[in-house]
């Protein structure tokens, strides 16, 4: 059986055999193309070409790329798992012509390889294409021996692929192939449900040819390109499947070792069938995490990072189902290591890094899953108490939202307790949220291949902005987008530009355009799209085709491109000085660079100390009053890396890229703008040192003036410090931890103050318990409106001087507004609770459901909260009526 390891390389040998370049993968988070959470597609990379920027003159192309899909149109979650081909993690096998070859050579490669190098049986492979692409038609039957009548035609929802509303497109032919028994091959295979290209698993699909030939225009017709493309993609663990002869991708060497792995740990043997699900999520998600990890995404509770959490968080929930009750994801991470790090070496390179965030996330998740699943069992109690057979949606999407629940978990647990959930109201509640999230990705509307006016053709952007502030550009095409504000927004692309798009880490320049009749077009941002600049501007009037037709003069604000400056070396000299002081394990991952300051986030495991700090930020004020030479070399990648030069992880480079060197004391990869000498920084400045996720640091500071500034303002503070408290910044110090003991022995006397007066009332609580009579002693009282430290205090007092004093017949049950909400607590003796069945917690909870909270506690003391204040009298009547029955 050929291992997956031979087929990936026999794809690329083929291709390269036919003079195709091979591409390495691009990483599987995106650097080029903000509207993309993550690469889902082997032609992400190569989009801007389709639009017709080639600077690299490409005319053929192949490569492995890796891909994530997690949402929307292209995947399900929570099937992830349950079927045996959809991933979220996933290899696109993938060829590319640009204006070279065309569907026959496509067609012919593609069957070729199928069906003479790997020996797929013909008999089981299925051609479709758009009906109206009789090219298409014509060279299947002319060009392979595929049977006619396995030629299928279908329509544009099928065969036919666009990159958006406007903008490239064009018909496909797909090959799918039958996992099925032959001998009911021929009675399904044209069923629009039970065949090809039908709601199926028997019939899947191989391989995509798409041939774009048209681009879509803005009144929806169809205008033949100049120039023709060609782009397939292939999924590398279902063309596994099949070349190794199993029905479940799962099955195949890709996933095995994984699913091997976490059987032998759990002492839960893999199952093929439903029982197998947690073991395939697990392999599925380990998956991306290493590869989205490694590439420099984070999980958090926004973005991408958000994603990464949920894919956690399911995996180590499936886990809890194999008996798992501490971390272990993290100890998979070597496996998918030894399994794709020949393929994919980055991943081998910061292994350490990946298990320790996968680790610390899993330790997180275990104090959050507890809390989850006791928001579970008051979701079910509420549930029963009101006779109901359904959980509510919204309590489902809580338990997902806040505590990484995902819906098919809570569908088991609650089956379990023989309900069901509402999954209708569960997934509007979805689709809301996929919404927001839509919108929020949409930071630039020029970041989209519609809407666009060609006025010239170019190929990239030049960036001139290393040697001119200053330069006479062209537009190259531009586009009109009105605000939800009204105003007008025109994003134009140059062909050349003095201004830096925003990449690296660094902001994008500001500045001007100059009109050759004067008008003042002013450049508000900078962003990069590939190999394209798009800028983003507003003009005080309307600007037309016919001026933007004319040369320009771009102009950047130079005060702030000097900032940048200084603050861009500023970081590189804080990475040399944390791994001076740190220790090489520290390396970058991730920085903003902006006029006012710059931010740096790298690898560390605990918070520097104050003596770290100071070592660190005097090493970086050493090297810049040194006024070292800040050079730049351009060189190839492994020549820069060889003698030592810094890359950040999750960086695609290209053939040649730009050294940045300070001094001899650092030497990093960079395309971003720098001083001159080490001397322009002025001085540096730590502001902030902070952790941003598990195994991850962030410092921010200042450079050159905003130093200044910021100690001007912290000088003036402690002057205005001194004058408030009478005396000298040199006893500054001293006098702040007088008054500070000061302040400790007021707070002592104010706690024995309160405590004494606490004493007091419940001394007449319990006098008024004694007067109520019946088999025991009680009083429910609201305190009216009190902070919520004398009600803690006195909650406290209570329940304590019931057990001091031995009131075994003692109920105290109190009420009050707190900070606008309600708060409740309750107190019991141990002769009431086992003789009359009197419970705190039931007495709280009772009275926090009426004011829209929740709470609960031991039968001898409890407190709990609730939201509706003005249902405080209502709530202690309903705790009234139950002792009253209770006492007789």
């Amino acid at each position: 059986m050929k291992s997956s390891r031979e087929i990936r390389k026999e794809f690329i040998d083929y291709f390269s055999s036919h003079e195709h370049q091979f591409i390495p993968t691009a990483p599987v988070v995106p650097q080029d193309d903000p509207t993309l959470l993550f690469t889902n597609a082997g032609m992400n990379q190569f989009k801007s070409i389709f639009l017709g920027d080639n600077p690299r003159g490409l005319k053929r192309a192949a490569n492995s790329q890796k891909c994530m899909r997690v949402s929307g149109k292209h995947n399900d979650l929570e099937e992830v798992g349950r079927d045996h081909y959809h991933h979220t993690f996933f290899e696109m096998l993938g060829n590319w012509s640009f204006g070279n070859y065309y569907k026959k050579e496509a067609i012919k490669w593609a069957w070729d390889l199928l069906t003479r190098v790997w020996n797929i049986p013909k008999d089981r492979l299925f051609a479709t294409v758009h009906y109206s692409d009789e090219e298409a038609i014509e060279i299947w039957k002319t060009e392979t021996d595929i049977p006619h009548n396995r030629i299928m035609k279908f329509g544009d929802k099928s065969n036919f692929w666009e990159m958006g509303e406007t903008g490239p497109c064009g018909p496909c032919s797909e090959i799918h192939y039958d996992l099925g028994d032959a001998a009911t091959r021929e009675e399904t295979y044209t069923d629009p449900v039970k065949g090809v290209n039908g709601e199926n698993a028997r019939y899947r699909e191989l391989w995509n040819l798409v041939f774009i030939q048209y681009n879509r225009e803005k009144d929806g017709s169809l205008k033949p390109l100049p120039r023709k493309h060609v782009d397939t993609g292939m999924g590398f663990e279902r063309i596994v499947g099949v070349i190794q002869g199993v029905e479940s991708n799962y099955d195949t060497d890709i996933f095995q070792a994984i699913i091997q792995t976490t059987a032998s740990m759990s002492g839960k043997a893999y199952d093929p069938g439903v029982e197998g699900t947690p073991h395939r999520v697990i392999a599925d998600h380990i998956r991306s995490l290493v590869f989205a990890i490694t590439d420099g995404a984070f999980p958090s509770n926004e973005g991408r990072g958000y994603v990464l959490r949920r894919l956690l968080r399911r995996a180590y929930r499936f886990g809890r189902e194999l008996g798992f009750k501490e971390p272990f994801l993290y100890k998979l991470v070597n496996v998918v290591i030894r399994e794709m790090g020949d393929a994919f070496p980055e991943i081998t390179q910061r292994q350490a890094f990946v298990e320790e965030v996968i680790h610390s996330e899993e330790q997180r998740f275990g104090a959050t899953l507890e809390q989850g699943i006791e928001k579970f069992n008051l979701m079910v109690e509420n549930c029963l108490k009101k006779k109901e057979t359904t959980l509510n949606g919204q309590d489902v999407f809580t338990l997902y939202d806040t505590y990484g629940f995902p819906m098919d978990l809570t569908r088991l647990m609650a089956q379990e307790k023989n309900l069901a959930i509402d999954e209708l109201e569960y997934r509007k509640l979805m689709d809301i949220q996929k919404d927001r999230a839509r919108e929020a990705r949409k930071t630039n509307d020029g970041l989209t291949p519609e809407g666009w006016t060609q006025l010239q053709t170019i190929s990239g952007t030049e960036f001139l902005g290393y040697e001119q502030d200053y330069a006479d550009v062209n537009v190259g095409r531009y586009k009109m987008v009105i605000t939800d504000e009204g105003s007008a927004v025109y994003f134009c692309i140059l062909d050349k530009t003095p201004f830096y798009a925003e990449t690296g880490g660094q902001v994008g320049d500001i500045g001007t355009l100059i009109c050759v009749d004067g008008t003042v077009i002013n450049v508000e941002d900078t962003t990069k799209w590939n190999d394209l600049v798009i800028h983003r501007c507003t003009s005080a009037v309307p600007l037309t085709k016919e001026l933007l037709s004319k040369p320009l003069t771009a102009q950047i604000n130079i005060t702030q491109r000097e900032s940048i400056r200084r603050n861009h070396t500023a970081t590189h000299l804080l990475q040399a000085a944390l791994r001076s002081v740190l220790g090489d394990h520290v390396q970058q991952s991730g920085s903003k660079v902006e006029p006012s300051g710059l931010r740096f986030d790298f690898t560390h495991f605990k918070a520097l100390s104050t003596e770290e700090l100071v070592a660190v930020e005097t090493l970086i004020n050493k090297w810049i009053l040194a006024d070292f030479p800040v050079t730049t070399d351009i060189k190839d990648v492994a020549t820069a890396k060889a003698e030592g030069a810094t890359a950040l992880f999750g960086e695609k480079y290209g053939d040649k890229v730009r050294v940045v060197s300070v001094g001899q004391i650092s030497k990093e990869l960079c395309g971003g703008t720098h001083v001159r000498r080490s001397g322009e920084i002025g001085l540096l400045h730590i502001t902030v040192e902070t952790s941003i996720s598990a195994g991850v640091r962030r410092i921010e500071a200042v450079t050159g003036t905003n130093t200044l500034k910021l100690l001007l303002k912290k000088e003036a503070v402690t002057g205005q410090l001194c004058l408030m408290l009478k005396t000298s910044e040199d006893n500054l110090i001293e006098r702040v931890g007088v008054l500070q003991d000061s302040v400790r022995q007021l707070e002592l006397q104010i706690k024995e103050l309160s405590a004494a007066k606490s004493a007091g009332l419940v001394n007449a609580l319990f006098d008024d318990a004694a007067r109520s009579g019946g088999k025991f002693q009680w009083v429910v009282r609201n305190l009216g409106t009190v902070d919520k430290d004398s009600f803690t205090s006195i909650a406290n007092t209570i329940s304590d001087e019931i057990k001091n004093r031995n009131l075994g017949t003692m109920v105290v049950f109190i009420g009050a507004i707190v900070e606008d909400k309600v708060l409740f607590a309750a107190g019991a003796g141990s002769n009431v609770i086992k003789a009359d069945g009197v419970h705190c917690g039931e007495l709280v909870k009772l009275a926090a459901q009426k004011t829209g909270g929740g709470g609960g506690g031991s039968p001898f003391r409890a407190q709990a909260g609730g939201k509706d204040s003005s249902k405080l009298e209502e709530s202690l009547a309903a705790v009234k009526d139950l002792l009253s029955s209770k006492a007789g």
